[in-house]
């Protein structure tokens, strides 16, 4: 029988990464479902900002995402998969952004293309620090809940 190089035959491992699959397939299908909401509910105007919404959100629940499981709080080793590899991977989208930028400044609007590129990028940025900062509070939180002490002494 096969061994993987970390002792587990290979057939578990294979079962493993099956799963792994799964579960990110199925976080991917629910963020390319909610990210097709977001642009059918909300019309490009000045700018496209469904895509704006969706990598905005979509950044500050990836750093909310990643303190959970660098933290170890979530439903396991495999929540970062669902729902930051899938979920947020499907649901966030750098080629639209990428393309929609283009299509800016192919058509001579600097300006927009400009205010696009530099206030997404800006916004995405402060979004996946604010995410974490909250991933810390609620981690934070947790632990407070958990010691059977919720409120610091203040004295």
């Amino acid at each position: 029988m096969f061994r993987a190089s970390e002792g587990q035959p290979l057939t578990t491992m294979l079962r493993s990464m099956d799963t792994d699959l799964i579960l990110v397939g199925l976080g991917g299908f629910c963020g390319a479902l909610a990210r097709y909401g977001i642009n059918n509910v909300l019309a490009a105007g000045y700018l496209p900002w469904g895509t704006i919404l969706a990598n905005v959100t979509g950044s500050l629940l990836l750093g909310f995402v990643q303190v959970l499981a660098m933290k170890g709080v979530g439903l396991g080793s495999r929540f970062r998969l669902v729902a930051g590899v899938g979920f947020c991977g499907a649901y966030t989208t750098f080629s639209t952004f990428s393309m929609e930028s283009l299509e800016l400044l192919y058509n001579y609007q600097l300006a927009k293309a400009s205010l696009y590129i530099l206030g997404t990028t800006g916004c995405c940025l402060v979004s996946v620090l604010a995410g974490m900062a909250l991933g810390s509070l609620f981690c934070n939180g947790l632990e407070k809940i958990g010691s059977g002490h919720p409120e610091q002494d203040r004295g």
